[in-house]
């Protein structure tokens, strides 16, 4: 792993400096302040944060419309949105291609890194998504009960981080999403697009593909049904 300074950040991203040092300060991208007050920023997470701004254009949509959109392609109901949200939400599954649609639902969570000590304990409590789910989409990849990939039902996730022992680390391979949902959800895995587009995520280059590509066939049977 290599740190990168807010400066190097900046240069990278065609940003400001000062921009740089702002995404720093809000975790957009995962870094670390030394005790002279440089910014380091970590190059995995900066890795990530191109992964999730370079996916499609335009703005991000709103939690619950986001939430929306996933619903939808899972072939679940979004009761929580609005007739006109609706219909928006459906206009723009159909004018969007799988990278679009990764892209403007990016926000709706963020996820954190930590190191796990026992992966199977760790995860327990959570709602799988990506890897730990991947078997409810139809791709060759393998689902993967040994990293955690899941979100927090309820609370804060460094609460449920602190009670599992869990240590937060920019590097780690285990993830815990923020559960931002606007509706209560019970089941042990999230719906289909929801484990797609958080594999769309991913730095892994399989991961990203394996999600943009089950994301299209989602929104394919989508459009058979209209």
């Amino acid at each position: 792993m290599v740190d990168l300074t807010a400066t190097q950040l900046a240069e990278r991203l065609g940003v400001t400096t000062r921009r740089a040092r702002d995404l720093l300060r809000s975790e957009e991208v995962t870094g670390r302040q030394l005790a002279n007050g440089t910014w380091l920023a970590d190059s995995d997470a900066v890795a990530r944060y191109e992964v999730s701004t370079s996916r499609g254009s335009g703005r991000t949509l709103d939690a619950a419309t986001a939430w929306g959109v996933l619903w939808e392609l899972s072939g679940l109901d979004a009761e929580w949105l609005s007739a006109s949200t609706r219909a928006r939400m459906r206009r723009r599954i159909r004018d969007s291609d799988a990278a679009a649609i990764a892209a403007v639902v990016s926000k709706r969570t963020r996820a954190h890194r930590f190191t796990a000590a026992n992966a199977e304990r760790a995860s327990a409590g959570l709602i799988r998504t990506g890897r730990a789910a991947v078997s409810v989409l139809d791709t060759d990849l393998i689902q993967d009960s040994r990293q955690v990939a899941g979100y927090v039902r309820s609370g804060t996730v460094g609460d449920y981080a602190k009670t599992h022992f869990m240590i937060p680390t920019a590097t780690g391979n285990d993830v815990i999403f923020e559960n931002t949902l606007p509706i209560g959800y019970t089941a042990e895995t999230m719906p289909a697009a929801v484990v797609a587009a958080d594999l769309a995520a991913s730095i892994d280059t399989r991961e990203r593909s394996a999600g943009l590509q089950a994301l299209e066939e989602m929104r394919q049977r989508w459009l058979a049904a209209r």
